[in-house]
Formats: C-alpha cells, sequence, structure tokens
C-alpha cells in the first residue's frame, strides 16, 4: 500500500509545473567558456519572462547577432535557444519566436549568414529552440527536486516495510 501511494505521488509531483516562467540557460562561450558543451554546472539561468534576457542579449549578443534578434518583438514569446557558429562560440540564451513556427529564429540566422558567407563568426553549425526549463542545455539532466525528495521518502518507506 505505501509503495502505491509514494509512487503515485511521484508521478503527481512529475507532472506539476513549479512556476510559470520558462526559465533558460543564458551565457556565450566568447566570455563564458563553460557555456560550451559539455555546458557547466554554473551557467546561469534567466526567466525568460523578465527584462533581463532583453538586457543580457542587448548587452553580449549584439555583435553576434541580427539586430531583429537582439531587440525582439513587444509581446511575443519566448523561447530557449542554442546556438553554435562554425567558429565554435556557443550562445544560450531566451529569444523571442514564432509559436506556430520556432525553427523561424534559426532560419533568420541562416539567412543573415548568407550576406557574409566568408564569415565563420556567422556561420550557423547548430540551432535549436526548445519550450520547456533548461532546454537548451545540450542534453544536461536537470533534476526535479520534489521528485527527488519524494524518491528519498519512498526508499525509507519501502527500506521500513
Amino acid at each position: 500500500m505505501g509503495r502505491c501511494v509514494a509512487f503515485t505521488l511521484a508521478a503527481l509531483l512529475a507532472t506539476i509545473d513549479i512556476g510559470s516562467c520558462l526559465q533558460c540557460y543564458q551565457c556565450n562561450s566568447q566570455s563564458d567558456p563553460t557555456c560550451k558543451d559539455p555546458i557547466g554546472g554554473r551557467t546561469p539561468i534567466v526567466d525568460c519572462a523578465t527584462q533581463d534576457s532583453i538586457n543580457y542579449n542587448r548587452a553580449y549578443l549584439s555583435l553576434i547577432l541580427p539586430r531583429e534578434l537582439v531587440e525582439g518583438v513587444t509581446g511575443a514569446p519566448r523561447y530557449c535557444h542554442k546556438i553554435v557558429f562554425q567558429s565554435g562560440t556557443t550562445v544560450r540564451t531566451c529569444l523571442d519566436a514564432n509559436p506556430t513556427e520556432l525553427n523561424q529564429t534559426c532560419r533568420l540566422l541562416e539567412n543573415a549568414a548568407k550576406s557574409v558567407p566568408s564569415d565563420p563568426s556567422k556561420q550557423l553549425k547548430h540551432c535549436s529552440v526548445c519550450d520547456k526549463d533548461r532546454c537548451n542545455g545540450a542534453g544536461s539532466i536537470v533534476a526535479s527536486a520534489p521528485l527527488a525528495l519524494l524518491a528519498l521518502v519512498a526508499t525509507l518507506l519501502y527500506t521500513k516495510q
């Protein structure tokens, strides 16, 4: 009986979304080498709904990304992005994206690169857009604190039987 309750609670906690704003890794490997793969453990995380993500893009990515991506569109939804250029620069940040066509941002970057084909700092190697917390971390494992706590409690309950 105790195991059934513990597993039911684990399933319930795994489906609960704690917080309503998308959180993404935010870094630029030109100034932070831990931004490259595998991503470093202390890479900053930003809430995409705050002005902090826009300010970061303006301050640190204005020379790397096209202006229309850095400035964003008022009211547009923001998603996690991971962008790797041929030069080796990796950028992880929140950017505005079209919810019906998430890869539109990547196509915009590809089109911008065509205007400077000899510049490896503008040529894309990889671009991805995602809509889950910390999903731009390149396969890093994101632990769920409530689920980990429940697993611990379930283990204690199971070992006492």
